[in-house]
């Protein structure tokens, strides 16, 4: 992710009208799970007896922006609004494979967790982490 980042031509960007209605939306919980109200509606997804909740949530949770700056920008609003409005620790994830970027996000919970410790293993795509 280092590499990417080093080479964003503007580190500001501005939300495109479609992320900003998934914050303007805001969340749902289901069964345990912090769920984006726009994806949790749109979704025909049950979770399943072999998913976990970190799952759940890194399934529904997941958008795609038009590029790393957005993804960015995305993530930290995500964050900010996770913040303002649960208890706990959440955990934003970004990742890029230098042409599509994606956001999602899943709550920080014991012996539950979505990504190798080891985020340099991600040969295929830089990966940023917000807890």
């Amino acid at each position: 992710m280092r590499g990417y980042l080093s080479h964003l031509q503007s580190p500001e960007a501005v939300l495109s009208p479609e992320l900003s209605s998934v914050l303007v939306a805001g969340f749902v919980e289901e069964n345990g799970c912090v769920l984006l109200a726009s994806e949790a509606r749109d979704s025909r997804s049950v979770r399943t007896a072999a998913q976990d909740e970190t799952g759940h949530e890194c399934f529904i949770n997941h958008l795609h922006a038009k590029n790393l700056a957005e993804a960015l920008e995305f993530a930290k609003c995500l964050q900010g609004a996770l913040a303002k409005g649960y208890a706990g620790v959440f955990v934003v994830i970004v990742s890029f494979d230098g042409h599509e970027a994606t956001v999602r996000f899943h709550k920080h919970r014991a012996g539950q967790t979505w990504l190798n410790n080891n985020l340099e293993g991600y040969l295929e795509e830089g990966i940023a982490v917000f807890d």
